[in-house]
């Protein structure tokens, strides 16, 4: 038979994952691809980012999302959080206890990859107002030019790769976007001037910007170059991965922002921009090597790092942590450095090293804003019985193991501070 879609018709039995599936009836539709190619088929499924359409003649055929058309696509995320009455609105992918291609592991895995390039849907193109959108499995690309769709294939995988690394950490952060939304937003711009005059940072591969629910990215920080109406995409730095990766990751935690001290938000994004990334993969099995060669990064020698006192460090607010970014390089990236540290000897050191007394820590805190909780929870999780001193310890101990040898300032590193949980 002829395919209605450009794609191979795979003929399967269809097991429903979901009984609110089951239990609906097949209402047979319309649906338009990406490319305009139109079918009659009802919608029997939707697993992570594929659709399963079930034609007229009974074969059930698995579409990516982003090779519908927009409105197909809302379509079918509508009626999956509609199978789906127990979900949180906008988390329909995950949630503690989720399961499906987007569930958190039960263990670290050694690699996160997404495979082969995903697919991306040209969703706007209008050089009139200068607005170009690009869609991919997850995220929305606005552009003030216009960009070839392989050249957007290639710079989304560090998006999508960011997105399922993220999700696929057993510290089940099940990542959705902003509120109101149904894709993270990412609004990229040709020219730097432009990027600084929506908020940018200078010398910054991308920022996120919790109060407009987007990341901003210069295109020049994903290897993108544009002469003429020439588009050309060129391999980017590895720091420039690495600043994008942590600012991704930041996006993807957005709904968890509220329930953290600034220490772990910082530190939770560092971490995963520490981990090796190459072409849509995350390696997670030389984490000791990265380690050493992110405190280089940092202007140390990769062997030997000064620390923040730790209840200085917990103890930082934002207020605290962006007058360091104002006044001193070498304190921002001594506060980056020790977060990111002490959020990898939670991870992977502290008690059994399985990240047990992290888990049961975001637990607590995911359902409140009231620093005392955060506090509280901070203290019976993961301080624990233990004095900053005990834990300092503990931290010099551990990292011991990784070939670090770690010292903890003295308090007072930073100007303001909050005070420290109790």
């Amino acid at each position: 038979m002829t395919d209605p879609f450009p794609f191979r018709v795979v003929a399967l039995v269809f097991c429903f994952a979901h009984v609110g599936w089951a239990q609906q009836a097949e209402v047979f539709r319309e649906w338009t691809s990406s490319d305009g190619r139109k079918v009659e088929a009802a919608l029997v499924g939707v697993e992570g980012g594929t659709a399963r359409l079930k034609l007229r003649t009974g074969a059930v055929v698995p579409l990516p999302l982003a090779r519908l058309s927009p409105e197909d696509q809302a379509f079918a995320r509508q009626a999956a959080a509609a199978a789906l009455p127990s979900a949180p609105a906008g988390k329909s992918e995950g949630g503690p206890g989720a399961t499906g291609p987007f569930a958190a592991e039960k263990t670290w895995p050694r690699t996160v990859s997404v495979g082969d390039l995903p697919p991306v849907t040209v969703v706007k193109e209008d050089a009139a107002e200068k607005k170009f959108i690009y869609r991919s499995e997850h995220y929305e690309f606005r552009s003030d030019s216009k960009l070839n769709t392989n050249v957007v294939r290639e710079f989304n995988r560090i998006f999508e790769a960011t997105h399922l690394v993220n999700c696929k950490l057993p510290l089940d952060l099940h990542p959705s976007p902003e509120e109101g939304q149904q894709y993270f937003v990412a609004n990229l711009y040709t020219n730097q001037d432009d990027f600084f005059a929506n908020g940018g940072l200078k010398g910054s591969a991308g920022v996120y910007q919790e109060s407009q629910k987007a990341l901003s990215v210069p295109l020049a920080s994903l290897g993108v170059k544009l002469i003429g109406t020439r588009v050309t995409l060129e391999p980017s730095s590895e720091k420039d991965n690495s600043t994008l990766v942590h600012e991704i990751t930041h996006q993807m935690m957005n709904h968890w922002l509220p329930h953290l001290p600034v220490w772990y938000i910082e530190g939770s994004a560092e971490y995963i921009a520490i981990l090796k990334y190459e072409h849509g993969r995350f390696g997670l099995a030389v984490l000791g090597e990265r380690l050493r060669h992110y405190l280089q990064w940092q202007g140390g020698d990769g062997k030997h790092f000064t620390m923040l006192d730790l209840g200085e460090l917990t103890a930082l607010d934002d207020a605290t942590w962006e007058a360091a970014l104002a006044s001193s390089v070498e304190q921002t990236c001594q506060n980056y450095a020790s977060a990111a540290l002490l959020t990898y000897y939670f991870y992977h050191m502290d008690d059994k090293g399985d990240a047990a007394h992290m888990i049961a820590y975001l637990r607590a805190v995911e359902k409140t804003d009231k620093k005392e909780d955060m506090d509280a929870a901070f203290k019976k999780h993961l301080l624990r019985d233990r004095t900053f001193e005990s834990l300092g310890a503990e931290v010099k101990k551990g990292l011991r193991k990784e070939g670090l040898e770690i010292d903890f300032a003295p308090p007072g590193k930073n100007a303001r501070t909050s005070s420290a949980p109790k």
